[in-house]
């Protein structure tokens, strides 16, 4: 159990750097396509937050989780040496500013690391865990954490080549 709890209060870290770096990004970035993105994923890191600071409290015994709780979550190294690297990337790029489109493929790309790590550390807890909740609440954090990946790609590949992302999405045959 306490090191459940241990990886409960890790995964609350990396939700707030999560949600501070994407509000931050936003905020430093003019490309509408990406301020949105990122936006709409640091709702989805404060929404996991919520849900993981429910699931602490749970832990700890300060307030019971209702029995229809799970309904909604869809959501190597050590853990320890993964929020380290995790908190540097995000500690390294908070002050940066993201103007022109290189810019903002690093952000993409430091963005996509973040989602990467949490997946690992997410599905880390999720296969090692002995609780039956923190099973399937973990896995489904990794996978909500996996789309958040593919998010981030498919944008920065809109963003980069429209025309390409386009001719993929749409199928297009190319007739000669």
């Amino acid at each position: 159990m306490h090191n459940l709890i241990a990886d409960v209060k890790l995964s609350i870290e990396l939700e707030k750097k999560g949600y501070d770096f994407y509000s931050q990004t936003a905020k430093k970035t003019s490309n509408p396509l990406a301020v949105s993105t990122l936006a709409s994923l640091a709702e989805r890191e404060l929404v996991h937050l919520e849900k993981i600071k429910e699931f602490y409290r749970n832990l700890t015994g300060e307030k019971k989780l209702a029995t229809d709780w799970l309904k909604d979550v869809e959501v190597s190294p050590t853990k320890a040496e993964l929020l380290k690297t995790i908190v540097e990337k995000l500690r390294n790029n908070l002050a940066r500013k993201f103007e022109t489109q290189e810019d903002i493929n690093a952000a993409y790309l430091i963005a996509e690391g973040l989602e990467k790590d949490s997946y690992t550390l997410y599905d880390k807890i999720a296969s090692e865990s002995t609780d039956q909740t923190a099973n399937i609440f973990y896995a489904a954090l990794a996978r909500e954490e996996k789309e958040h990946f593919a998010i981030l790609d498919e944008t920065m590949q809109y963003l980069n080549d429209p025309a390409e992302w386009f001719k993929q999405q749409e199928r297009w045959i190319v007739e000669g």
